[in-house]
């Protein structure tokens, strides 16, 4: 039993980590544009690019967020943190 365990976590791990999967994102990419222009279209690879700008870009911040509640020293993200975080962006420029 735990040898089959073993290889459904192999299969899931070499699969690539998605934090925002592609058919949901192209359909918010599709309804904001369709709010803009009929019959405006996407090509894919500006889809994917998009995709990957947003996911680093949330990453970044998840990551900011986690600094924030360990230099609290706390496990857990408040929104303190997120203010902070926002705060300090601001700041920066």
């Amino acid at each position: 039993r735990a040898p089959a365990l073993w290889k459904k976590l192999r299969l899931s791990r070499k699969q690539p980590l998605q934090l925002l999967p592609a058919a949901s994102f192209c359909g918010l990419l599709l309804r904001s544009f369709a709010v803009v222009r009929r019959g405006f279209g996407v090509l894919p690879g500006a889809v994917a690019a998009l995709r990957e700008g947003c996911e680093a870009h949330l990453l970044a911040l998840l990551e900011e967020w986690g600094l924030c509640a360990l230099h609290a020293k706390r496990a857990a993200v408040r929104t303190a943190d997120l203010r902070l975080v926002r705060c300090l962006q601001m700041k920066r420029g």
